[in-house]
C-alpha cells in the first residue's frame, strides 16, 4: 500500500489536509495518519483527480513522426493528464473492428488510460452496430481536416445521427466547415445549430468538439434548455490565443477551426468560470517543424497542447482567472460522467488511483528543448506558468513527469 501524505487533497469540491491510501489500482482510503509499506511526503502539493482530455490525436501507423503512442503519453503525464480519447482521423483512419483493436494494441505503449473513437466515413456508416462494441464513442467531420474524412452529404448526417443514436454511444461532431478563417469564425453557430437540431430530432448523445465563439455558445446554452442531450469544449489555444496572434505567428498558429476574435477569448474565459462551459480538451494534433515551416497555405492545420494543459489552467488559477473547482470540473468531472468514466474523475475511496501531484508555486517557462511531444515544438513557447505536475499516478503506478527532474526553475 502506498501512502501519500501532507498534501492538500481535492475532495467533495474543496481541498482538505488528508492522507490518500492507493492499494494496486485504486484509492483504498482517505484519512489522516494513514499507514502503509510506502510514504510519499507531499508537503506543499495538492493533489488533483488525473485529467481526462476527451480530443486528442494520437496519430502513430503511418504519422508516427508526428507522434506515436509512446511520446503521446511521455506529453500527456507532463501534462497531468491519465486518460486521453484518441481521434479515429489516423491513417489509415480507425473506420473497421480489425484497425480499432489494432489500435488499442498500440495505445498500450502510453503507459496512460487510452480511449478509442471509431470514425464514421462514406464506406462505414451502414455498420455503425458492428463497431460499437469496440469503441468509446463515434466521430463525424463535417469540416475538413487531417485525413480527409468529411461527409457532407445532409442526407447521410441523419441517417447517421438514427444510426449513431441506436448504438447508444455518444457522437462528437466536428460540426465547423472549413474556408477562410474570416468566414470560419463567422459562420460556426450556424454550422453547430445545424448539428444541434439533428441531435434534437435523433435523440443523439451529442458533443460539440473544439467551439471557438460566443454566439456558438449561446446557441449550444439555448439547445441545453430545450433538453438537447448535448456537452461541448472548448481549448486552451482558444483562451489563450486569438485571430490577431494567428497574423503574426501564421502556421504556428494554424489550426481548425481557426482562432477567434478577442471578444471571443474574453468571453470564453468568462463562461468557463460560470460553469457554462463543460470541458476543456486541447484537441492536441501534431505535426513537425518541417511541415509547419513550408508556410501557413501549405501547413497542416493542428498544434500540439497535451504536455501544458495542467500548467496552463493551475497558471489561470493562480492568477484568479479560474477556480480551482471549475478546474477539476471541466478537466476532470465533466469529462468522466459525460463518457461514462465512473471509476474515474474524483477523488473518493473505490476509485481509479489516476492522481496528479501539483507544485503550486513551481514556477517555469516553456522552451523547445522541454517538448517531449515528439513534433518537437510548442505554440506555448516563451510563456512563464506557475502551478507544474511533479508527480502522477496511473492506476496506482506512479509517473514522473519531466517537471519533477527540474533543478533550475524559480521557486516562489
Amino acid at each position: 500500500m502506498t501512502i501519500l501524505t501532507n498534501a492538500e487533497i481535492f475532495v467533495d469540491g474543496e481541498l482538505k489536509k488528508l492522507d490518500i491510501a492507493l492499494e494496486e489500482d485504486k484509492i483504498c482510503a482517505l484519512g489522516r495518519n494513514l499507514e502503509g509499506e510506502q510514504r510519499i511526503d507531499c508537503s506543499g502539493k495538492i493533489v488533483l483527480p488525473g485529467l481526462i482530455d476527451v480530443h486528442v490525436h494520437a496519430r502513430d501507423l503511418k504519422q508516427s513522426h508526428k507522434e506515436d503512442w509512446e511520446s503521446l503519453g511521455r506529453a500527456a503525464i507532463a501534462g497531468g493528464v491519465t486518460t486521453v480519447f484518441a481521434m479515429p482521423n489516423t491513417d489509415p483512419p480507425l473506420d473497421t473492428v480489425e484497425r480499432v483493436r489494432d489500435y488499442r494494441r498500440r495505445a498500450q505503449a502510453s503507459k496512460i488510460n487510452a480511449k478509442v473513437y471509431g470514425a464514421i466515413t462514406l464506406g462505414n456508416y451502414k455498420n455503425l452496430e458492428q463497431i460499437a462494441p469496440h469503441v468509446d464513442a463515434f466521430k463525424l467531420y463535417l469540416g475538413e481536416t487531417t485525413g480527409h474524412l468529411s461527409v457532407s452529404d445532409k442526407k447521410l448526417h441523419r441517417e447517421i445521427f438514427k444510426s449513431v443514436t441506436q448504438t447508444e454511444k455518444i457522437l462528437t461532431v466536428h460540426a465547423q466547415r472549413g474556408g477562410d478563417p474570416q468566414d470560419v469564425t463567422r459562420h460556426e453557430a450556424d454550422d453547430i445549430c445545424y448539428v444541434l437540431d439533428l441531435a434534437a430530432a435523433y435523440k443523439t448523445k451529442l458533443h460539440i468538439a473544439h467551439v471557438t465563439t460566443q454566439r456558438a455558445v449561446e446557441a449550444i446554452l439555448e439547445a441545453k434548455r430545450s433538453k438537447v442531450d448535448v456537452s461541448f469544449e472548448t481549448c486552451p489555444h482558444y483562451l489563450y490565443f486569438t485571430a490577431k496572434d494567428r497574423e503574426s505567428r501564421g502556421a504556428w498558429l494554424k489550426m481548425n477551426p481557426p482562432l477567434a476574435t478577442e471578444e471571443d477569448r474574453e468571453f470564453l474565459w468568462w463562461a468557463l468560470q460560470e460553469g457554462l462551459i463543460d470541458m476543456i480538451a486541447t484537441d492536441h494534433a501534431p505535426h513537425t517543424i518541417e511541415e509547419k515551416i513550408v508556410g501557413y497555405a501549405k501547413a497542416p492545420a493542428g498544434v500540439p497542447g497535451i504536455e501544458f494543459l495542467l500548467p496552463l489552467l493551475f497558471d489561470a488559477v493562480n492568477a484568479s482567472k479560474l477556480s480551482l473547482g471549475r478546474l477539476v470540473e471541466v478537466c476532470c468531472t465533466n469529462p468522466a460522467r459525460r463518457f461514462g468514466l465512473t471509476h474515474k474523475g474524483e477523488i473518493a475511496v473505490g476509485r481509479d488511483a489516476d492522481l496528479v501531484v501539483i507544485d503550486p508555486d513551481r514556477e517555469k517557462t516553456i522552451t523547445r528543448k522541454d517538448v517531449g511531444s515528439r513534433c518537437g515544438w510548442s505554440p506555448y513557447e516563451g510563456l512563464t506558468l506557475r502551478g507544474w505536475p511533479v508527480m502522477v499516478f496511473v492506476g496506482g503506478l506512479k509517473r514522473n513527469p519531466p517537471c519533477a527532474a527540474l533543478s533550475n526553475e524559480r521557486q516562489n
